[in-house]
């Protein structure tokens, strides 16, 4: 996952965001993720100031994070910023001593324009994904650019899913990279501080979930964390899945008996059923101590079999769906409620690992 750092922060902690970033997540550019080499360090930045002292002087916090941690950067650029910054004394190099390796040009360049900026800043080009049509890309063919989705201070005007994925498409199918925003969960920008989703149903959802949902609609997408940081745990497991495909999912009210399902990963059969996600290799293994039904079998809940499924007893279910109360299943605990909504990111055939919901 990638981070981003705006010149809005407040200008004492800019160096503390990008140090907070850089701890939370030491390699964010895994597997070409950042569309450089694979060990790139990348992040996400704008270079919209009108006030050109100030944009002066982040430049300065951004040649600092490259010269002193290596840090590349992305960055969102006008063409009168650009202007600005080319028409020093140092020219195009600009960019380059201040670890700008990627451009992302949106609004006020033509296709002319953009081939002559790729061609003289030696930057890789990132155009906007939430906004470009085929045309467009089609007068960009032969150009290697990347997809960068928009992201949306202002409630309710993020995009739907369904726009997401097919404005994603556009790019993927003509093997450019596609890259989206989660918003933060530390320090949110400035002047809303509401959140920066490109998916506006993700605006106040958890990174984690976030996270997963992103992956699930777009598995190619890189994600980019729009504003600060992630929670710790939360990145903990990002980088966890990024690194083996294990989704964590924290529980709550585990049945004392069903403890074993905390000490190891477990996975998902790969038939896909409606009601449930089996997990496999738990039949015969679990009896509960006692039984603590709700009014369903509600989706998100841990149920398991009993001796009247015979040979079956003992194998758990996730349910992926509410359904009615069945005597020959047993609720044993349940995803804790900030994480529910990942039951509708799991596929079959998946890894799981359950943990005790942290405090």
């Amino acid at each position: 996952m990638l981070f981003s750092i705006y010149p809005t922060d407040a200008a004492e902690t800019r160096r503390t965001v990008i140090d907070q970033v850089l701890a939370t997540a030491p390699a964010p550019g895994a597997s070409g993720a950042s569309g450089g080499s694979g060990d790139e360090r990348m992040l996400f930045t704008s270079l919209h100031m009108v006030d050109t002292g100030e944009l002066a002087a982040f430049g300065e916090v951004l040649r600092a994070a490259h010269d002193d941690d290596g840090v590349t950067f992305c960055a969102d650029v006008s063409p009168v910023a650009l202007e600005y910054v080319v028409a020093g004394d140092e020219g195009w190099g600009w960019l380059a001593r201040r670890g700008i390796t990627m451009l992302r040009l949106d609004y006020g360049f033509d296709a002319d324009e953009i081939d002559r900026v790729a061609e003289a800043s030696g930057c890789r080009i990132a155009v906007n994904a939430s906004t470009v049509d085929v045309a467009f890309l089609d007068e960009l063919a032969g150009l290697p650019v990347v997809g960068w989705h928009n992201f949306y201070p202002r409630p309710e005007t993020g995009l739907t899913a369904s726009f997401l994925v097919a404005q994603s498409r556009l790019f993927l199918d003509r093997g450019m990279p596609v890259l989206a925003f989660i918003p933060g969960e530390r320090e949110l920008r400035a002047p809303l501080h509401l959140g920066l989703p490109t998916l506006e149903e993700q605006r106040h959802h958890n990174a984690w979930r976030s996270y997963l949902q992103l992956r699930r609609l777009v598995p190619e997408a890189v994600v980019v964390c729009a504003e600060g940081a992630v929670a710790d745990d939360h990145a903990a497991w990002i980088a966890e899945f990024e690194a083996t495909g294990t989704v964590t999912l924290p529980v709550v009210g585990l049945d004392a008996a069903a403890s074993v399902l905390l000490e190891r990963p477990w996975r998902l059969r790969v038939e896909e059923a409606a009601a449930s996600f089996r997990l496999d290799e738990t039949r015969g293994g679990i009896r509960p101590s006692r039984i603590r039904n709700a009014d369903a079998r509600e989706r998100g809940s841990l149920q398991v079999d009993l001796d009247a499924y015979g040979r079956y007893r003992g194998e758990v279910h996730l349910m992926r769906a509410d359904r009615p109360l069945d005597a020959g299943q047993a609720r044993i605990g349940e995803v804790a409620a900030p994480y529910r909504g990942i039951v509708d990111d799991l596929r079959p055939g998946q890894t799981v690992r359950l943990i005790p919901l942290p405090s």
